[in-house]
């Protein structure tokens, strides 16, 4: 794999992947009893990010950036929306997106300039992204509010719950968490009684994820074993040998990462007899709310298609009928599962430990090499 390759790529999944790691013995602080009253929801409030650092905020931030797309859906989703001013470059999928300024590129990483002339009131930065960088912004006088990388359903619900207080959006986060849960019980129940295949989730030619992630669990709550989840720990590579010895059933993939064109890959049972799934890379690398609902129900109606279907599918307006999301909430969120035998997927791979290091040897490669 040429080596401009796997480090352009790295940038790229350092930007969908909120992390895998979050500093050790970081928290949140304590988490409201009910974060959707009045009571609770009120300013000032101070939570404790991912770096350990207390975080207060005198009165609901007016101007948002999120240097992460699953941090700016999470926004879209919970009402906040109309108060970003700022975005990372891979959340152009969110509606009203087009005229936002970039902050945070593959290529370019922070945009701290541009940052500081957009004076946000609230800067939102994803786990992947060093504390040093952290400390670098708030030194230039931006509040920064790091979010820890979470590792399951359930992790994303809190970060939702987070970032519902932190811009006095409580209502909308519980009841966009309502929405998730309810579509996420809906498969559960919907695949109870079904058979759990085997299952490799694999992107950037033979990176896979363990059961510790919010990716496993994806897997998991959509009706498959992790054929790897007794064995990888966050995000690793995968070997040749371990993919013909665990011979998955299916194998799951993000729409820009087809399956390894490699002999391992095509001699298991997910190729030769068609059980692959592809999902919309935005949602299946993506820690957010719709993104889990979305892939989610992607990898079970592929692995499960005669028990899961649009019946299944619990729309916003069922839930709340009041906090708007970034698409129609008429459209039931299931991707369409596309058989794949083979693909050419770009080469990225990601270990949160060493993103902020590779990214720099990322850019100062493109810098030598630029044509």
């Amino acid at each position: 794999m040429h080596p401009a390759r796997t480090l352009a790529a790295l940038g790229l999944i350092a930007l969908l992947l909120v992390g895998a790691v979050a500093p050790a013995g970081a928290g949140h602080g304590d988490t409201d009893s009910d974060p959707s009253s009045a009571d609770t929801c009120s300013f000032p409030v101070t939570r404790t990010d991912a770096t350990g650092t207390e975080v207060t905020l005198s009165e609901p931030p007016e101007r948002i950036a999120t240097l992460s797309p699953s941090a700016a859906q999470t926004i879209w989703e919970i009402g906040a929306r109309d108060r970003v001013v700022g975005v990372s470059e891979f959340a152009g999928y969110l509606e009203e997106t087009e005229s936002l300024p970039v902050v945070n590129t593959a290529s370019g990483g922070i945009q701290s300039e541009r940052l500081i002339e957009l004076d946000p009131d609230l800067v939102v930065a994803p786990g992947t992204i060093s504390a040093d960088a952290v400390s670098t912004l708030r030194d230039r006088g931006l509040t920064v509010f790091a979010l820890e990388s979470p590792s399951s359903i359930e992790g994303v619900a809190d970060d939702t719950t987070l970032l519902g207080r932190l811009t006095g959006e409580c209502a909308g986060a519980a009841e966009t968490n309502a929405w998730m849960r309810a579509n996420v019980e809906a498969v559960r129940d919907a695949v109870a009684d079904e058979p759990r295949p085997t299952a490799l989730y694999v992107f950037s030619d033979g990176w896979t994820v363990g059961g510790d992630t919010f990716v496993g669990d994806v897997l998991a709550t959509a009706g498959t074993r992790n054929v790897v989840g007794d064995t990888v720990s966050g995000y690793a590579q995968v070997s040749d040998e371990v993919v013909r010895d665990r011979d998955p059933q299916w194998i799951v993939h993000n729409d820009r990462d087809g399956v390894p064109d490699a002999t391992a890959y095509r001699e298991t049972t997910a190729v030769r007899e068609g059980q692959t799934v592809e999902v919309d890379v935005n949602y299946l690398n993506q820690p957010a709310p719709r993104s889990i609902v979305r892939a989610v129900r992607a990898v079970a109606t592929g692995v499960h298609p005669d028990a899961v279907d649009e019946s299944s599918y619990v729309p916003r307006s069922a839930v709340d009928g009041s906090v708007g999301t970034a698409e129609p909430t008429a459209q039931p969120a299931t991707e369409t599962p596309t058989a794949t035998t083979s693909g050419d997927a770009p080469g990225f791979g990601v270990v949160a430990a060493a993103v902020a290091f590779l990214l720099t040897v990322a850019a100062a490669t493109r810098r030598r090499h630029r044509r």
